[in-house]
């Protein structure tokens, strides 16, 4: 112990003798080493953080549908996405596989919530999840405060009105106050009372999106005002979760649960129709792994993340290799020392041990320093995902597994750079070293070598970088100047919720055509219409029927389908290529007409004329024929980069099922932001007790769906420009200790006839040696790796030549400038002088 101090002494005084160096290195590992923890940070927070419950292995999710990347309720080869209500009361009745069984909305919602303070009623925002009375018992919590509620007391529908708030919701809006469980407060029609407090530790099973409180589902009707979603079989929102019974193989409790699901089905199928009846049977429950919990960011951000983690790692390692640079110059410097502490009877492995102490020392410094840079980068990482603030108090949660992350980052630096360097120079002549006038050594001309072949790895990682940024960037582009068939400029888009605020059926249709009119008189307002979705925000569709149309197969009778109301492609600029669209009097009169897309034409009507044909919607509960009376262009309004197919646009005031919310579209004289104070105004003097759910524009809600090719991309860029710079610096290193080196030759050769001009294309010439080298590993390697990003590239294939020729161009012109500034100098050395000194 006593000797490793004083190395660590010895290290401490060395390295601060050696300021320039100890700067570069330790800001060298601050920028790989935070860049991985910040990366890594999200990849915890949105992959492998467990559930903080006993037992998390045990759970097991009825499947997850943002993890498995389902659209729709159920694919087409019938695997369950999200359960009914009464699906899961039958499941929880016959259930002979789980321990316990339980079912939570899919969405955490986000309600206004009521809360008397002061004397005065005051709203917040509470982020809230409808859960069966078996939650809480199924994954084994218990309350910091007060109690949870119970099986008993989900039995009975409206019965008890009764939450459990999460713990930091309790510090927040009731200051931690024990009191709290004697409060009460109005969420939706409802009035509840707070009877205790979840774990501290405990966010919710929701990861990305923190709960704040949890109310029976029987309390469905007061939550959720003017929606059944307790009785209907057709309705699908639940996701189920269950604690497999100890030792029970997940394959045979899938097993056994689908044939319970297939009985259930049976017993229906007897008062079901034919339509209902169709494909009912080929529908099945897959299980995954609940020991993470629901993610909706997981499916969206895994690959990407992963991607960006190893771009991170690789930076890491062109910063190592430029330490190890240093080091092993540094060390060239000390073989003189070294060899005087050998010839005294050091033992070499004391020696190797007190250079990779001070490789350790600047690995530290460099985490602790990395570790300030991740937070600052993951923040960066947190508002560029726009998790919200679930994910930000996720991602913030301090964790082991960072910690750790964190220190094996930095140890493996210090073995990585600091090993060779140490080996290098331990292993010296000792006669030689310590010969007179020696000036060079073999281990100076190894550490030539070895300095070269680090050169040219660093080129060939940063190549590979650099044409993955490349790619990204230009697929970006791509997809923010993707024509979309619309103008989204100056469209400003406001969801309302007529259900919530009490409106159902004719009452619904009166207010929406009320609130379009008032949109339309607020000044700059150039015209208003709605949808049921609103644009680049959910997607709907069916199976469907056609009268007039070749096709007959089952499997391609299939369409999207949007609803719309009047002036629709007249206010976001799509062209009508036929017929009509919906208007004012279709809205007033019900009338079930629709418009169809060129895609739905050309594909179901190649030969004839669609006009006046008819399109029947076949899901079995929602059946709706409406006559098409126009057709339009394609656009895109879901995804830039989406392929166009078939979709029809029928008239939101004689909708398919029912309508929820809508979303108005106004389109505006100037910005759209200028007009987004008189809508809210028009809409609350209507009436001030509608919900209004969200209020922005076309293009940010363009941003927002973008966000994962804008992340990838920008992050991309950064760290191929990152390891471009730190490959450079470590090729004007080796140059210019190269040059050096070679002061007495560049002198005789000048003394002999060499020009100044000669000596530069000599250094440019080997510098242009070691690029070329790294190219041609580097190339190789980024077109190997093309396969991995492909899926993720929008207009470009992983070996477009013009992006490959704009990433060597970059290359070979920062690399050259590197390369010139030694070059230079070894062009301008005075023979006589550099004779003298030899």
């Amino acid at each position: 112990m006593e000797s490793l101090l004083q190395d660590l002494r010895f290290t401490i005084r060395t390295v601060l003798k050696s300021p320039g160096f100890l700067l570069v290195a330790v800001l060298s590992l601050a920028l790989g080493i935070g860049a991985n923890t910040a990366i890594f940070s999200l990849i915890n927070a949105v992959m492998l953080r467990l559930l903080p419950v006993p037992h998390p292995e045990q759970l097991v999710l009825l499947t997850d549908p943002a993890e498995a990347g389902i659209a729709v309720e159920t694919t087409e080869h019938g695997v369950r996405s999200i359960l009914s209500y009464p699906e899961f009361d039958q499941l929880r009745a016959h259930n002979q596989v789980f321990s316990g069984l339980f079912a939570a909305q899919s969405q955490v919602e986000s309600l206004d919530m009521f809360l008397e303070r002061d004397g005065r009623e005051q709203s917040t925002k509470a982020q809230t999840q409808l859960v069966s009375g078996e939650f809480f018992g199924v994954l084994g919590l218990t309350p910091a405060l007060g109690r949870v509620f119970t099986p008993a007391e989900d039995q009975t529908r409206g019965a008890n009105p009764v939450a459990v708030l999460s713990y930091g919701f309790w510090q927040r809006e009731f200051a931690g106050d024990a009191a709290a469980l004697s409060r009460t407060f109005r969420l939706g029609h409802g009035t509840f009372q707070v009877i205790g407090v979840a774990p501290r530790d405990f966010r919710g099973i929701v990861v990305g999106a923190d709960t704040d409180l949890w109310i029976p589902i029987s309390m469905q009707a007061q939550v959720l005002p003017g929606r059944d979603y307790l009785t209907p079989r057709d309705t699908l929102w639940l996701q189920v979760m269950g604690r497999l019974v100890p030792g029970m193989p997940i394959k045979r409790a899938e097993a056994g649960i689908n044939v319970t699901f297939q009985q259930v089905l049976h017993e229906w199928a007897v008062t079901s129709t034919p339509e209902q009846r169709r494909g009912m049977f080929d529908q099945q429950i897959q299980f995954r792994n609940g020991a993470k919990g629901m993610s909706e960011l997981r499916g969206e951000f895994s690959d990407p993340l992963v991607l960006l983690m190893a771009m991170a790692g690789l930076v890491l390692l062109i910063a190592c290799a430029n330490i190890a640079n240093l080091l092993l110059a540094r060390a060239n410097g000390r073989q003189r020392e070294i060899g005087v502490r050998l010839a005294l009877g050091a033992n070499r492995f004391r020696l190797v041990r007190h250079l990779l102490t001070e490789s350790l020392l600047v690995a530290t410094l460099g985490g602790i320093l990395g570790s300030w840079v991740a937070v600052w980068g993951r923040d960066l990482l947190v508002a560029a995902v726009s998790g919200g603030p679930g994910l930000e108090r996720a991602v913030a949660q301090s964790d082991l597994r960072v910690l750790l992350f964190t220190a094996g980052a930095t140890l493996a630096t210090a073995l990585l750079f600091g090993l060779l360097p140490s080996l290098r120079a331990t292993r010296v002549d000792i006669q030689c070293t310590l010969g007179s006038g020696t000036r060079g050594t073999v281990g100076g001309r190894g550490r030539v070598k070895t300095g070269r072949i680090l050169v040219v790895a660093q080129v060939a990682i940063s190549l590979v970088l650099l044409i993955g940024a490349t790619l990204f960037l230009r697929s970006l582009r791509n997809l923010v100047t993707q024509k979309l068939g619309f103008l989204p400029e100056r469209i400003l888009m406001i969801r309302v919720d007529p259900m919530g605020g009490g409106y159902y059926g004719a009452s619904s249709a009166n207010l929406l055509q009320q609130l379009r009119q008032k949109l339309r008189s607020i000044p700059g307002v150039q015209g208003v219409t709605l949808s049921n979705y609103g644009l680049f925000d959910g997607d709907s569709g069916d199976p469907i029927s056609l009268d007039g149309s070749p096709v007959h197969d089952r499997h391609d009778l299939r369409s999207r389908w949007t609803l719309i109301g009047p002036d629709y492609f007249r206010t976001l600029g799509v062209p009508l290529l036929r017929g009509r669209e919906v208007d004012s009097g279709d809205a007033a009169r019900r009338a079930q007409v629709c418009v169809v897309n060129e895609s739905f034409a050309r594909f179901f009507f190649p030969n004839s004329d669609p006009l006046g044909h008819h399109v029947t919607d076949e899901y079995p509960t929602t059946r709706e024929t409406y006559e098409i009376v126009g057709v339009v262009a394609d656009a895109k309004e879901h995804h830039p980069a989406e392929r166009s197919r078939p979709r029809f646009y029928a008239n939101v005031f004689h909708p398919i099922g029912t309508v929820e919310s809508v979303t108005f579209l106004l389109r505006a004289a100037a910005q759209s932001s200028d007009i987004a104070l008189g809508a809210r105004q028009a809409i609350e003097q209507a009436d001030r007790g509608l919900p209004i759910l969200q209020i922005q524009s076309a293009t940010q809600q363009i941003s927002r769906t973008l966000v994962t090719n804008r992340l990838t991309a920008e992050l991309s860029a950064f760290f191929g420009g990152l390891a471009l710079l730190l490959a450079a610096v470590g090729l004007y290193g080796v140059m210019s200790y190269a040059m050096a080196r070679r002061t007495s030759e560049i002198g005789v050769r000048m003394a002999l006839g060499a020009t100044h001009t000669g000596v530069l294309r000599m250094v440019l010439r080997e510098t242009l040696w070691l690029v070329g080298a790294g190219v041609a590993i580097g190339l190789p390697c980024a077109l190997a790796s093309g396969h991995w990003i492909a899926g993720s590239l929008f207009g470009l294939k992983p070996a477009d030549g013009p992006t490959i020729l704009l990433a060597l161009a970059i290359l070979f012109a920062t690399t050259a400038a590197a390369g010139y500034i030694p070059a230079r100098r070894a062009a301008r050395i005075d023979p006589m002088t550099a004779l003298r000194q030899e």
